[in-house]
């Protein structure tokens, strides 16, 4: 410390060290905030069966989120996680609809959404096409082929789905009664979202294909230079992103007990938004598993908010872009802040 910090009292690595750690967590502020908010203005929010819905509705979120994060961590982006989610429903409810067991469904919707991000991979890897234009090609091709096969955009209804199939997102995981004849219910989608999670995170911070993975994400050239495969990791960012939406898509269709097309771009932008958020958590701004989660979480927290204040459903999108830049505007102002006393 120098001799007029001491006789100031004035530490200018505290106050560095401070705006880092406001960097840092000004989306769990933003969050923390929202939570005060809708807890002041409706009484139910905090109750314990309202955090149970939001874990159950934010599950599949978390699902493509979490795909999506390998791709963004890196260095590119997926655009095409709607068509892995939408495609990996179709192929499995189609098959329970021809009388396949569960299992071989399932499999078949994963194998759909590996596809989509082998497709991805190729172009992005051996034709050298950019992943945002890549992905987005993909993206007008499925969707168009969602349409193709289900007659212009019918769903697909499964009256009496697979049992097991049924359980991936109406099962409960946990059920409490209340007091008052409520009932409080954990689905289990929420531990496949947490379990996939862990899994994620492991791999990326505990392992050398999260390390490489950053490492390419940062700086491709230098990545290659030490020899990295990139784009032997980029296939594998792809395929990861491409069978977690499948999943999801799964669980979605579940949910519903039907097979409805295109509703994977109801998750494509939160999905963004919340890898994107979650990445200011980090110190590197890298897209992280616990991050990620949080942006999940506060784009659950924040539609299911807006619900029960009854703020209609056509000026909600204009709310969560307000709070998505509030976020952003804090975060760039610390920044900014912390680069002029550097």
């Amino acid at each position: 410390m120098s001799k007029a910090a001491v006789k100031t009292g004035f530490d200018p690595n505290k106050v560095l060290g401070a705006g880092r750690s406001l960097t840092h967590f000004s989306t769990l502020i933003a969050l923390i905030g929202v939570i005060l908010l809708f807890s002041v203005t409706t009484p139910s929010f905090l109750s314990i069966s309202n955090f149970a819905n939001i874990l159950s509705q934010s599950s599949v979120l978390a699902l493509v989120a979490i795909g999506l994060c390998f791709v963004v961590a890196g260095g590119g982006i997926d655009l095409s996680v709607a068509v892995s989610f939408d495609i990996g429903a179709m192929v499995a409810v189609m098959m329970l609809q021809e009388g396949f067991d569960w299992l071989p469904a399932i499999i078949l919707g994963l194998a759909a959404g590996a596809l989509v991000g082998l497709f991805n991979s190729f172009f992005v890897v051996k034709i050298k096409i950019t992943p945002f234009l890549v992905t987005l090609g993909t993206l007008f091709i499925g969707e168009s082929i969602e349409k193709i096969f289900t007659r212009g955009g019918e769903p697909i209804y499964l009256p009496g789905m697979n049992e097991i199939f049924k359980f991936l997102g109406r099962g409960s995981l946990l059920v409490l009664e209340t007091e008052n004849g409520g009932r409080i219910d954990f689905k289990f989608s929420i531990l496949l979202a947490l379990l996939t999670a862990f899994v994620a995170h492991f791999l990326l911070k505990r392992t050398i294909f999260g390390r490489h993975l950053y490492a390419l994400g940062s700086q491709k050239e230098a990545a290659a230079l030490s020899g990295i495969p990139i784009g032997r990791y980029t296939i594998y960012t792809f395929l990861i992103s491409g069978v977690v939406s499948a999943l999801a898509g799964m669980i979605g269709s579940s949910v519903l007990t039907a097979y409805t097309p295109l509703s994977g771009r109801y998750y494509l932008m939160d999905a963004i938004g919340a890898v994107f958020i979650g990445s200011t958590l980090s110190r590197q701004g890298h897209a992280n598993i616990p991050g990620t989660l949080i942006g999940v979480l506060f784009f659950g927290i924040v539609a299911n908010g807006l619900n029960l204040i009854g703020i209609n459903f056509y000026w909600q999108g204009i709310a969560r872009g307000l709070l998505i830049f509030f976020i952003l505007v804090i975060d760039s102002l610390v920044s900014n802040r912390r680069n002029q006393i550097e």
